[in-house]
């Protein structure tokens, strides 16, 4: 039995001096193709600015990112973005009963478009292997929040009569109560002066997988979970008015630069 040990423990020395004498050439190899890179491959860089499209569980946005890079683990980013707001109860239908109407939202008050302006960070989870693949990053982020209130008005069939008898007229209004003969959807233009704001704040978690070839260049996609609290209320649709809390998960695309500025 002890002969037996000492001949597996042979074997497993020798598998092992042999695997390490395989490895150490390899290592060396990739030094040397370390050393290859160009210039740009090896600088330290300070300042990251990206821009990013997203689409999300109440709509769609855009907007943009000024980093500050504090280390290989840690930066640091001022945000900005405008998205869109809609109600998860928002249906579109259409009048059958006539021709040349458009579709519409039963029941919707505005078109709501909130613009964020935030602080937040992305902290390294695990690093790019030297062969390249994906980055992994946490995010954080929190700031203020301004929700802008459209009134969205509907194109309905106005029924009027005079002395020579009944007629009727199409006109842009914001009312949708039963039995009203409503053709579409009006305008955009149409109520953009009453327009109103309404203050809040915000708060994300989520994270960032960057896909980039290089380190000049930024190419990310990012998974957010965004809570949003406005305490005067956003009133989308006519059955929840002046709702107060927003939860929407966010998916993005984040493209742009690292550099330093001399």
């Amino acid at each position: 039995m002890t002969a037996l040990r000492q001949t597996l423990l042979r074997i497993f020395l020798l598998t092992l001096f042999g695997a390490c004498s395989f490895l150490l050439p390899a290592q060396n190899i990739e030094i040397q193709d370390q050393s290859d890179k160009p210039l740009e491959e090896k600088l330290v860089y300070t300042r990251q600015n990206t821009f990013n499209v997203a689409i999300h569980s109440r709509g769609f946005g855009a907007g943009f990112k000024l980093g500050r890079i504090k280390n290989i683990n840690l930066t640091r980013n001022w945000e900005a973005e405008v998205v869109s707001l809609r109600s998860l109860k928002e249906i579109k239908t259409l009048n059958l009963s006539t021709y040349n109407t458009r579709p519409y939202v039963y029941g919707k008050l505005n078109y709501v478009y909130v613009v964020r302006f935030g602080y937040g960070e992305e902290r390294r989870i695990f690093g790019k292997p030297y062969w390249g693949g994906i980055e992994t990053r946490w995010t954080y982020e929190a700031g203020a929040s301004l929700a802008l209130l459209k009134p969205y008005y509907y194109y309905v069939v106005n029924y009027q009569s005079d002395g020579s008898g009944s007629y009727y007229e199409t006109i842009e209004e914001q009312t949708f109560s039963p039995g009203i003969d409503i053709l579409g959807k009006g305008s955009f233009i149409k109520g953009i002066a009453e327009t109103r704001p309404s203050p809040g704040l915000h708060a994300s978690l989520g994270l960032s997988f960057e896909i980039g070839k290089t380190r000049t260049r930024v190419h990310a996609i990012n998974i957010d979970v965004k809570a949003e609290c406005f305490p005067l209320g956003v009133s989308i649709m006519d059955s929840e008015r002046n709702k107060r809390l927003f939860v929407t998960f966010m998916l993005s695309y984040n493209w742009g630069k690292r550099f330093n500025k001399y």
